[in-house]
């Protein structure tokens, strides 16, 4: 199974913004893990990262067990179909935007997190979410890499290398290790 890239970070971090970015540089390799969530859509774009329920349907599916994880954030709830997961990262990498309470959850799950923090300079907090942010950065984490993303000029293409060059060598990594471990295709020993 494949590792996820989670992206932890404030609201407005951009967040976003990098997952977008990633999954345009390399389509085949990287796929995004949505969430359900209860929330109403704030545009197109959340198709990619969000199927959108009622609270009933969302309760439903918790009640039948087919949850990976679930956390309430700013009112709403979001969750994680436990089986879309393990079907995607049989197949490619996983990246998402993780909430701190969250990570112990995909954990438990078995699923490898490569753990990212965004550490944004000069952003705004949207929305009034700032009180939740609080909270959820009081959650002591070891982050595996850590992205500035400044919103000045030139701070989103230097966060976009960054995050890139993190992929890049896990994707080296994991593929050498997978190579070592795997049975060659020649091998005729045994």
């Amino acid at each position: 199974m494949y590792p996820i890239f989670g992206l932890v970070g404030p609201s407005g971090s951009g967040k976003t913004m990098l997952i977008l970015e990633m999954v345009k540089r390399w389509p085949d390799e990287l796929a995004i893990i949505k969430s359900l969530t209860t929330r109403p859509s704030r545009g197109p774009e959340d198709e990619l990262f969000y199927h959108f329920v009622t609270p009933e349907k969302f309760e439903q599916r918790r009640a039948e067990g087919h949850f990976l994880q679930s956390a309430e954030y700013a009112g709403n709830l979001y969750a994680t179909d436990r089986g879309e997961v393990h079907k995607l990262l049989a197949e490619k990498y996983g990246i998402t935007a993780l909430v701190e309470s969250s990570i112990k959850d995909f954990c438990a799950a078995g699923c490898r997190i490569i753990l990212i923090k965004i550490k944004p300079i000069n952003h705004q907090t949207r929305d009034g979410r700032a009180q939740a942010d609080q909270r959820r950065a009081q959650t002591p984490l070891a982050f595996d890499a850590e992205v500035t993303n400044s919103f000045e000029p030139d701070g989103k293409e230097r966060a976009i290398k960054a995050l890139s060059s993190i992929l890049e060598n896990h994707f080296s990594s994991f593929d050498a290790a997978t190579r070592h471990t795997a049975p060659r295709p020649d091998d005729t020993s045994g």
